[in-house]
This record gives C-alpha cells, sequence and structure tokens, in this order.
C-alpha cells in the first residue's frame, strides 16, 4: 500500500528546513512579553523553580503561590522539564527555551513532509514543509516558551510513525507512535480526540475494517494505554492542586472553558473562522488549501495515497475538538496550531496543482506564494514580534523596578490581575491581584501572610490590557501617593508593607 514518488529531480530537504529555522530565530533573546506572555510566563516560572528548586519533575510550581510552595495542578510538565535541564547546564536563559521550541519546531517540518510524501508524493510533502516553515502560526509558536512546539513535534512523530508501521513496518514504529501519541496527550489531554480519531481512522482503514481491526488486541491497547497513564497524571495534578489551592482550572466551575451556548452563536465560528484564514494560513493560503481538499480527477490521483482522507479528517477532529472547551480555544489562538498538521500537506498538494495547470496559472501560482510569504511575514512582524520588544513596554518597566527595590527572596503583591508576566519578569514569588482588591484588610492580610511589597502600574492592568481612566485608578493612585516615598515619577510603582503602611 504504498506511494508513489513523483518524478523529476529530487527536492532538497535543507531548504524548508533553514527556512524555517531562520524564521523562527528571529529575536530569539526575547524576554517574556508579547503575545501570551501569561501562558510564558507560568512555563517559564515552571523550568526556573525546577532548576532553581530541585529537579522534582513530579512538583511543579509556579511564582503566584504567594507564601506558599507554589505547587499546582498542571498539565504534565515534559516542556518546563527539558528546558530546566539546560538551565542546569547553561544557566537561566530565555533563548534556550526558545532554542528548545525551535529545534521540536523544525523536526515537525521534517516530519510534515515526510506525511506529505506519504499520502500525496515527493512534491507535496515538500511544499506542505514549505507552508509550515513560513506561515504565522508555526512559525510563532515554534519559538514560544511554552510546549506548543513539542505537542506538535509529538503529534507529528505519532501520525507519521502509525502510518510506516501500517504500511508494514515493523513492531517499534507503532510503538514510538504510541509513545509520542501518549505523549501528547499527556501534555495537552485534546490530542485524544484530535489525533486520536484520525489514527483510529487509519487504523480501520488499513486492516480492511472497524470489524477486523477491532479482533486485534493493538485496537484497544493503543487508545487504552495512552488513556491510563494520561489519567494517571491528571489524577497526581488534581492532588496537587487541592493540597495548595493552585490550578490552572481544568475542573470545576470556575475553569471557565466550557460555554457550549457560544457554540450557537455565529460569532465563536465566525472569529475561529477569520483567525484561521489569517493567522493560521496568512489569507493567500486558504485557496490553496480548498483546492488541495478538492478530489482528485479521473487519471490525476497518481503519488496520492488511499488514505489521504485522513488529513481532512484531521481538520474536522481539530475543530471538534476545540469546541469541547469554546472559552479556552476562542481566547487561545495556539489551540488552532493543531490544524497545520493536516493542512499543510494539503496546501502542498494545492500548490502542486496550481502548478500543474496552463503557463498563466502556473505564473499565477507563484504571485499567490509570493503575497503569502509577504502576508505572513508582515502578520509576523506586526502582531508578534513588536509586542515583544522592551521598549515601552509598561510590564518590563514594572518587573525592573520590583528587582531594584526588593531583596531576591522578597514577596510581592503584583496588581496585575491574574497575568504572571510581571512577576516572572521581577524574579519574584507572591500574590497576583486586581486593584480593587486593595482594602484595609486585605493589606494587613497581605502583611501577616509575609508580603514585603506592593507593586503595580497605572498604565495597564495586565501585561497587554491598558488600565483605563476612572475613578478605581483614581482611588489606586491616591494610595500610592500616600505612602512613603510618595507619588512615583513614572507609571510604576513598588509599595514597601510595613507597620507604617497605611491602608485606603
Amino acid at each position: 500500500m504504498g506511494v508513489s514518488r513523483s518524478k523529476g529531480h529530487p527536492l532538497p530537504l535543507w531548504l524548508p528546513l533553514l527556512i524555517g529555522a531562520t524564521l523562527r530565530l528571529v529575536q530569539i533573546q526575547a524576554p517574556i512579553l508579547g503575545i501570551h506572555s501569561w501562558r510564558q510566563a507560568d512555563t517559564a516560572a515552571m523550568a526556573r523553580n525546577f532548576a532553581e528548586q530541585g529537579m522534582r519533575f513530579w512538583l511543579p510550581q509556579i511564582d503566584w503561590g504567594g507564601a506558599g510552595s507554589g505547587l499546582v495542578e498542571a498539565e504534565f510538565p515534559l516542556y518546563p522539564y527539558g528546558v530546566a535541564l539546560l538551565y542546569r547546564l547553561f544557566g537561566v536563559h530565555e533563548w534556550l527555551a526558545r532554542g528548545l521550541s525551535v529545534l521540536c519546531s523544525v523536526l515537525t517540518i521534517f516530519l510534515v513532509i515526510r506525511i506529505g510524501r506519504r499520502l500525496l508524493g515527493e512534491r507535496a510533502g515538500w511544499w506542505g514543509g514549505i507552508f509550515y516553515a513560513v506561515l504565522p502560526i508555526p512559525v510563532f509558536y515554534g519559538r514560544t516558551v511554552q510546549p506548543e512546539a513539542l505537542l506538535m513535534l509529538l503529534a507529528a512523530l505519532a501520525l507519521e510513525r502509525f502510518l510506516v508501521w501500517l504500511e508494514g513496518g515493523r513492531r517499534s514504529a507503532v510503538l514510538v507512535s504510541w509513545l509520542a501519541f501518549s505523549g501528547a496527550c499527556l501534555v495537552k489531554v485534546l490530542p485524544f480526540l484530535w489525533l486520536g480519531a484520525p489514527l483510529l481512522w487509519l487504523w480501520a482503514r488499513g486492516q480492511g475494517g472497524w470489524v477486523q481491526a477491532l479482533r486485534r488486541p493493538i485496537a484497544w491497547l493503543y487508545p487504552l494505554g495512552a488513556a491510563a497513564v494520561t489519567a494517571l497524571w491528571y489524577w497526581h495534578a488534581r492532588q496537587l492542586g487541592e493540597s495548595s489551592g493552585l490550578s490552572f482550572g481544568f475542573w470545576g466551575g470556575q475553569a471557565n472553558r466550557y460555554t457550549w451556548s457560544d457554540l450557537l452563536g455565529f460569532s465563536y465560528w465566525g472569529e475561529l473562522a477569520l483567525r484561521v484564514a489569517v493567522r493560521n494560513l496568512a489569507v493567500l493560503g486558504v485557496p490553496l488549501l480548498i483546492l488541495g481538499l478538492l478530489p482528485p480527477r479521473a487519471g490525476s490521483a497518481a503519488g496520492v495515497h488511499p488514505l489521504v482522507r485522513v488529513l481532512p479528517l484531521g481538520l474536522v477532529a481539530v475543530v471538534v475538538a476545540g469546541a469541547l472547551a469554546p472559552e479556552t480555544t476562542a481566547v487561545h489562538e495556539y489551540y488552532q496550531l493543531p490544524l497545520m498538521l493536516f493542512a499543510c500537506p494539503l496546501m502542498g498538494q494545492g500548490w502542486v496543482r496550481l502548478r500543474s495547470g496552463s503557463i498563466g496559472w502556473r505564473r499565477g501560482a507563484w504571485a499567490v506564494l509570493s503575497l503569502m510569504v509577504l502576508v505572513s511575514l508582515t502578520i509576523l512582524g506586526v502582531d508578534y514580534w513588536s509586542r515583544e520588544r522592551i521598549t515601552g513596554s509598561a510590564a518590563w518597566e514594572l518587573g525592573r523596578q520590583i528587582q531594584a527595590s526588593t531583596p531576591e527572596q522578597a514577596r510581592v503583591v503584583v496588581m496585575s490581575g491574574p497575568d504572571p508576566t510581571v512577576l516572572y519578569l521581577a524574579n519574584r514569588k507572591g500574590w497576583l491581584v486586581t486593584p480593587e482588591a486593595l482594602s484595609e484588610q486585605e493589606a494587613a492580610a497581605w502583611r501577616r501572610k509575609g508580603a514585603d511589597a506592593v507593586a503595580g502600574s497605572f498604565a495597564v492592568i495586565e501585561s497587554y490590557r491598558p488600565f483605563p481612566d476612572g475613578p478605581e485608578k483614581d482611588r489606586l493612585r491616591r494610595w500610592v501617593c500616600a505612602q512613603p516615598p510618595g507619588c512615583p515619577s513614572g507609571s510604576a510603582f513598588v509599595v514597601p508593607l510595613n507597620a507604617g503602611t497605611t491602608a485606603p
């Protein structure tokens, strides 16, 4: 059941890898700022705490645990632990964490090419790798300090090895696939659906139907084994959360992930479609994807694998998995990153079809490609890279001021809402609160719990959300100005909490 290869000169594998690595190395030295710094700060804090507090894999810690240990109910910390190993060897530098993400993402480009080659032929696979190398979402989340790049590597490895095994590969291929699939589920859980469904379909088709497939033990051992190890970790994580009171909100009413009524309105689906078209596909990738999804014409299916339908199935599975947690999916665009594992090979097929037309279509294809790359670079520059610069960053200014004004072991109350970016940048432990939490009782409680200072900004509340003018801001300013050393000269303030501090 192999795939025939396209004739012609072999395409250079190093080119998409080089392009992908080059784009992902842009601003690799950037601090934790910009898009989704919230998520990155928590991941980076875990890595730093592993490196500095002891390499105990089963005890992930964040910075916003107040006076406590900071142990938190979290996803399987494979990525931050890997970063911590680098920190132990070379010191705490964010570029090491970004470098690990870059490595994972470049390896994913290689696997996307291999998947495309097996399902669609040599040229479609190669161009699929090019698209994964240059499109905005894979580039940006292929160099952020969060586990998305590792997740994509594990997912691509699971799919690629499964295809190898179905084509008569050794049992080692399915073992590697299972390990990668289990790792992906541990890191994020939702791959159990968006990756598991395509793999299950592949298994049934490869074995001649559902009846034949379900008769073999591996059809049960593969998913049940992955489910067992995933459940074991999240049971342990639940115990950590219950003991410390700290969680990323996987369970319960406070999770704010499962407002399924959103699925009934146009807003969720319209915004999702717009985001995917712009951030994932750079607009010009949309027609290429549609062209790749079209069934081949009679006599033009050479090089196309019978199992190629797993790719559109994967697209649907990612959308369905996201709908299980619509609140999270609507806010966090990296939940649409897995679409690219299935979309890029199809886009590669769309490009090949466009190029195989008349001379006019061939010239138009190069124009589409050029414009898509230009749009992608524009999106990356304006929406992502520009926001990582420290110049003019209120969060960076506040973090530096906290570092300068408090000792290393100080516990700080940071008025940045639930956003941990400032606390991470300051390299301090403490509490995250909103400005309205400031009261006489709370200030006294913070002092009793061991807080050394209160810090915040008049420019932003969270690291990205402007602090609007109004009574709340005026009240905070009056209180800050009434404390020693008086009104700050800039937008950031750090007020020591001691016996002489007055509350509003």
